[in-house]
């Protein structure tokens, strides 16, 4: 039986999922799949939705739901929601993979981080999937997407939206040393598309 206080946070839940989930599918359409990371111990409750390319020269996306009603550990709440961008072959891993990989981001990141403050590097991790290159991860803001959601209404609260994006270790060390300006222009200069986890 729920208590009163979980039938607020419930509720709370429905109503944050469904502005920002409506959000995503106004401008992405329907997802095809999701995952739920759920630790009810620690009050974490974070949908993970797949958007599919359309074609193959579309692109692929996953979104978080949840995340920015969730508390770090020194009990701030986050206050954004993630959107990582991918080449359609998902880099040659599969979805339930890319999923496992970004619940073991999101559970690092609520452990860890003191603020939402971007941009924001993590250096390279064993945890990333095994034929990408780019193993380290950058959270910024977000690009290529529709301006209308950079930031979402919820009631008082305003939900950013960052982008997650899968960087090699030296274009990590490239942005902490120099910021992510030389990162953009080192991307610029290059053939490779930024949203192509195999990049070298």
């Amino acid at each position: 039986m729920l208590t009163e206080s979980s039938k607020e946070r419930k509720l709370s839940f429905d109503i944050r999922r469904t502005i920002i989930l409506g959000a995503f599918i106004k401008e992405w359409s329907m997802p095809e799949y999701r995952v739920i990371l759920n630790q009810p111990d620690k009050a974490i409750h974070i949908e993970i939705y797949y958007f599919p390319a359309v074609s193959d020269n579309d692109v692929a996306r996953f979104a978080t739901v949840g995340l920015s009603g969730t508390l770090r550990s020194n009990g701030q709440p986050i206050y954004t929601e993630w959107m990582m961008a991918l080449s359609s072959d998902l880099g040659g891993e599969s979805v339930d993979r890319i999923f496992s990989y970004v619940c073991d981001l999101i559970a690092h990141h609520i452990e860890t981080s003191r603020n939402s403050q971007i941009p924001r590097v993590m250096e390279e991790s064993g945890l990333a999937p095994a034929n990408w290159s780019t193993k380290a991860f950058l959270l910024d803001e977000l690009r290529g997407e529709s301006e209308e959601l950079e930031e979402i209404q919820i009631g008082n609260e305003v939900v950013q939206v960052v982008w997650a994006l899968p960087i090699t270790a030296q274009e990590a060390s490239l942005i902490l040393r120099e910021g992510v300006e030389a990162f953009d222009s080192y991307m610029a200069d290059t053939e490779h598309s930024i949203i192509d986890p195999r990049r070298s």
